[in-house]
């Protein structure tokens, strides 16, 4: 993995890192006393000024180093440490933005009762948690603390089905956080420590390297299936495709909270870099990730499906650059996570209102969304131009970084192949966008919803043409991107499109029986279980071979 991110200590920060984490449980908890509008308005502030003070530690970090901070004055490598760095930081002022926007866009919610917010925050606060954590079993705690909100948003409205899909997402996750223990146990007891920083610096020191593999594919199995990389993804769908769960849940699921585990994938790769070099490994996983994302999402019928499905095509895409052994798709996949994140927002909370206005899931059934709503309407439009990397949209600009990283090796074909799935499932996405809509009036709405709606998408475009600046700006290289908008390249996304759009008519739609077999599919517990024992022994397996 590439080593990005400071780990050393950096300069001063007059805000503790801690108050970062706590602010939305202790606004959540203080406000509980006031009436439910009240108590929206006040989480509402709460999250404006977490925004404010992310983006002030953002710029602590950019041009003045790292903040590293330790608890109740204790020091390293005894304290429990905070730490915001180059790697950290953007995901920090995302998650307040991207929190701060999914609490204007629902805030005539039924669902949205004190219980409700108060469980939001907290999810909140573990994934901002884990993003500035320089302790490793402090992670595990926040990943623990996060499962459990999160089953119990999906579950809220405690309908059957979600009831069922959040107690598997809790079963298969305890069972990963299991190997992430034991991992971390193994590790306590080889290295005596259990911040970041210094077990990477033991784990240099070790007589006999080796002895760190097991720990190793512990934890980073654990990692994996929080990343939803094949075949530990199985939770991914019921979790952010739940029939009940709100727009906000399954947005904030897919947009934010999936990428603290790539996250931790690139952060503990640094950590265990001194022992084993898995680019090769991630990279090929990666790419079978996408693979099966994207042929999984074409055969769904159900529209939070075929997005969910999709986030396991771009998560797999991610992490194919993150491991090329390129710097410019390095940072090509870190910015796509940034731009997944903006244009899969905005697609789970559009859906979200377009299930609700239409009654059903079904993209058959769903016709003429952007005459009945237009603004919902453009507003998806942009996050399906920015995923399938239209020409001037954010995702045009980091796969054309991963893409640079490829040029010249077979691997390049897979790209085009994940490129034409992409496309090819969103063709049929965009179905629901035209054609005649319902006679019926449509549904009253919060002027919010637009409002946020059309922010992300703005910011899907936004992110496309300013793409070289908006990397610089986050992580620090400049990157030309110029050649993302060269005539070739805007020929060769028409000709792909084209291609998608004759395949999806003679080919696909005639497909029934085929995707319907696939359709049903879904991995179990057990399977789930089984690939996880599988997936710890390959990975380290494959680290004995390289170490």
């Amino acid at each position: 993995m590439e080593v990005v991110g400071s780990l050393a200590p950096g300069g001063p920060f007059w805000i503790p890192l801690h108050g970062i984490v706590l602010l939305p449980v202790i606004a959540a908890a203080l406000a509980f006393a006031f009436p439910r509008a009240w108590y929206q308005n006040i989480l509402l502030g709460a999250n404006g000024l977490l925004t404010l003070v992310a983006l002030l530690l953002f710029r602590q970090v950019r041009w003045g180093g790292s903040v590293v901070q330790s608890l109740a004055g204790w020091h390293i490598p005894v304290a429990i440490t905070l730490r915001a760095d180059q790697l950290s930081t953007p995901w920090v002022l995302l998650t307040a933005v991207f929190f701060t926007g999914a609490f204007l866009f629902s805030t005539r919610g039924t669902y949205r009762d004190k219980t409700f917010l108060f469980l939001f925050m907290v999810l909140e606060a573990a994934i901002l948690g884990i993003f500035l954590s320089g302790d490793i079993f402090n992670i595990y705690v926040l990943m623990e603390l996060g499962m459990l909100s999160i089953a119990i948003l999906i579950m809220y409205k405690q309908e059957k089905q979600a009831v069922y899909d959040a107690m598997l997402y809790l079963m298969m996750n305890f069972i990963a956080m299991a190997f992430m223990l034991l991992g971390i146990g193994y590790l306590y007891r080889l290295t005596g420590v259990l911040d970041l920083q210094e077990i990477h610096l033991r784990l240099m020191d070790l007589d006999d390297p080796r002895a760190g593999l097991v720990p190793y594919a512990l934890i980073m199995t654990a990692v994996a299936l929080k990343s939803a990389l094949l075949p530990l993804f199985g939770w991914l769908p019921r979790a952010h495709g739940a029939a009940s769960a709100p727009a906000i849940v399954s947005a904030v699921l897919s947009g934010v909270q999936v990428k603290a585990g790539v996250y931790l994938l690139v952060r503990l790769g640094q950590v265990f870099q001194p022992l084993v070099e898995a680019e090769l490994f991630f990279m090929v996983l990666g790419f079978l990730t996408s693979t099966a994302g994207f042929l999984l999402a074409i055969a769904q019928k159900d529209i939070k499906l075929i997005l969910a499905y999709h986030t396991v095509s771009q998560v797999g895409l991610i992490v194919m650059g993150l491991n090329m052994g390129s710097q410019t798709a390095f940072w090509g996949g870190m910015y796509h996570m940034i731009n997944h994140a903006l244009f899969k927002g905005v697609l789970f909370l559009t859906a979200g209102i377009i299930i609700e206005e239409y009654g059903t899931r079904s993209y058959a059934e769903i016709r003429g969304v952007l005459r009945r709503m237009p603004a919902l309407g453009i507003a998806t439009i942009a996050g399906v131009l920015g995923i399938t990397g239209a020409p001037f949209f954010n995702g045009s600009i980091s796969k054309y970084f991963i893409h640079q990283g490829l040029q010249g090796s077979p691997a390049e074909l897979g790209l085009y192949l994940i490129n034409f799935g992409t496309i090819l499932s969103f063709v049929k996405y965009s179905t629901i966008l035209f054609g005649p809509p319902p006679a019926t009036t449509p549904s009253p709405r919060d002027p919010y919803v637009a409002t946020v709606s059309l922010l992300f998408g703005g910011a899907c475009l936004a992110g496309g043409l300013f793409g070289s600046a908006a990397v610089e700006l986050f992580f620090g290289p400049l990157i030309p991107a110029g050649g993302a908008l060269a005539p070739e390249k805007i020929a060769l996304f028409a000709a792909t499109l084209v291609l998608a759009l004759l395949t999806y008519r003679f080919l696909v739609c005639r497909m029934g029986e085929v995707l319907q077999a696939v359709r049903i599919f879904k991995f179990s517990f057990n399977q789930v279980t089984v690939f996880m024992t599988l997936f710890f022994a390959a990975l380290l397996g494959y680290a004995y071979l390289v170490a």
